[in-house]
């Protein structure tokens, strides 16, 4: 499911940029929009979902589907800290990241650690 919603947004972020600026609460407070950004994450978004999806479907890409997701998506969560602490987002923002960037990036990590020691084992 966590794949799929990642696919969702990702495909979102590609097809049309403005639109997912626009209708990400929060996002419109980070600054002018940049296409080209947003389409890149919106990628980079797409990648990792396949990465969790192929897992979910072959079990022996679970651990490193799951370890490049979590990567990605803690580093993006480490960032929006970063932000949070520097100041550059305010305090509700730094508040509502918690459920759309921080915890789906606890729970790649959760999936990834699962899946590295299923395949020790």
């Amino acid at each position: 499911m966590l794949g799929l919603g990642l696919a969702a947004n990702g495909l979102f972020m590609l097809a049309d940029p403005m639109g997912w600026y626009i209708a990400v609460p929060g996002v419109v407070d980070t600054g002018p929009p940049n296409r080209h950004f947003i389409g890149d994450i919106g990628g980079a978004y797409l990648a990792t979902s396949l990465g969790l999806i192929g897992g979910a479907l072959w079990p022996r890409l679970a651990a490193g589907g799951a370890m490049v997701a979590a990567i990605f998506h803690l580093l993006h969560s480490w960032v929006h800290l970063m932000d949070a602490a520097a100041g550059r987002c305010s305090p509700a923002q730094a508040i509502a990241d918690i459920g759309p960037v921080h915890i789906p990036s606890l729970l790649i990590l959760l999936l990834a650690i699962v899946a590295l020691r299923r395949k020790a084992s």
